[in-house]
Order: structure tokens, then C-alpha cells, then sequence
């Protein structure tokens, strides 16, 4: 039985950060589309789903908080790992094809707004796509199968859910034509790493995939504006 402390402080946290971050701005596609602009629908359909995926997250073994301080060191240290990986995708094996466009918004955009924007963006990210669309899955696939799942199944549900949040909120709204390029890049650059805080979340919890994916850009922002 998970202590009540276990679940009651780190979901009161995750509820009422992801609130704040709804109310100031919605990010996400579906989620925009689902509040028609209303920042008190905003706040109330986080609400819902922190509280959804919570219970699904519990239903299918995954936990909010371990209560131990390395899970928290271990997301700080893929924060700085994935950091460094995606500059090397971005400032190197994918520099030449990256659009003008992208290139100068991390050079004209102040780091400090950078930092806010993708920091917000990435933990609401996580709530929507992690605690509660990979949670849910899991969570209907074992109500399927209570047996238990295969590490590739739960592998699969990483992928597929990462994929869906990239698919609506970039490769859909990218101007640019969709090549095998392209979803080549798209692959390396946005759904491995969703991938490794989705296998940290499933591992060491979820706010481990928080510190990971949030603490990530405090690394990523300084780096790419310098490098790119």
C-alpha cells in the first residue's frame, strides 16, 4: 500500500503548478482547441487530468514520488545528458537542414523568455502526455491483460505516446513539406527524448520525468543560443 504523504503532496504540487502554467498559456494543441481560449477551462480540464492520470498511474503500478533522493538526482542527471544530446542532434548531425526560421528564434529570442517558455511548456507537457495519456494506456492495457505487460508493450506506449504529442503540436504545424528527412530528425530530436522521461516516469517516478524534461532547458536554452 503506498503511504497517502506518497501521493497526497506530490499531486497537490503537480496540481497546482499545472494550473498556474494552463491559466498562462495552453501550449498544447488538443488541449487549446478543447478550452476554446478560456483560461478557467484551461485550469479545470488540468485539473481533470492530473486527477485521472493520478488514478491511472496508481492502477497500473507507476508512482508520483519514490521518496527517495536519488530518483530526483538520476532526472537531474538525464536533464543535462538529454541536453547534451540534443545539441548534438541540432548544433551538429542536423545543423545544415534545421529551417532559418528555427534557427533564429534561438537567436533573436531573449534566453530568459526561452527559459520560460519551454520550461512551462515541458512541464504541462509531461502532465498531459506522460501522467496522463501513458498512464491511461497502460492502464487500459493491463485492465486487458492483468498479467502483466512486456517491457516491449510498455516501450511501444513510450513511443506512441510521444509520437502522438509530436504529431499534433509539430509535424502538423510545421510549414515545411514532410520528407523521410524530416520525420528522421523529428524522431531524434522530440521522441527519444519524450521517450526517456516517459522510461523515467515508468521507473523512478513521475516527478523524476519532471526535474528531467523541466531542468533540461535550464541546460539546452544557454546552449543552443550560443551554438547554433
Amino acid at each position: 500500500m503506498i503511504a497517502p504523504l506518497m501521493w497526497i503532496t506530490p499531486l497537490a504540487i503537480i496540481l497546482f503548478v499545472s494550473a498556474v502554467i494552463a491559466i498562462i498559456a495552453p501550449f498544447d494543441v488538443m488541449f487549446t482547441a478543447a478550452t476554446f481560449g478560456s483560461p478557467v477551462l484551461r485550469a479545470i480540464l488540468i485539473a481533470v487530468l492530473v486527477l485521472a492520470g493520478a488514478w491511472a498511474a496508481n492502477s497500473a503500478g507507476l508512482r508520483l514520488l519514490t521518496g527517495q533522493i536519488g530518483s530526483v538526482l538520476i532526472g537531474a542527471i538525464a536533464a543535462v545528458l538529454v541536453a547534451g544530446y540534443v545539441v548534438a542532434i541540432d548544433c551538429y548531425l542536423f545543423r545544415s537542414s534545421l529551417p532559418a526560421s528555427y534557427v533564429q528564434f534561438f537567436e533573436q529570442t531573449p534566453l530568459a523568455a526561452r527559459l520560460a517558455y519551454f520550461m512551462l511548456r515541458a512541464f504541462n507537457e509531461n502532465v498531459i502526455y506522460r501522467l496522463f495519456v501513458f498512464s491511461m494506456a497502460l492502464c487500459l492495457l493491463l485492465m486487458a491483460r492483468p498479467q502483466g505487460l512486456a517491457p516491449t508493450v510498455i516501450l511501444a506506449v513510450m513511443v506512441a505516446t510521444q509520437a502522438l504529442n509530436i504529431g499534433l503540436n509539430v509535424t502538423a504545424l510545421s510549414p515545411d513539406p514532410i520528407t523521410p528527412a524530416t520525420l528522421s530528425y523529428e524522431a531524434l530530436r522530440y521522441i527519444v527524448p519524450g521517450v526517456i522521461w516517459a522510461w523515467l516516469f515508468w521507473r523512478f517516478g513521475f516527478m523524476a520525468a519532471e526535474v528531467a524534461s523541466v531542468g533540461c532547458h535550464i541546460f539546452l536554452q544557454p546552449a543552443l543560443g550560443m551554438l547554433l
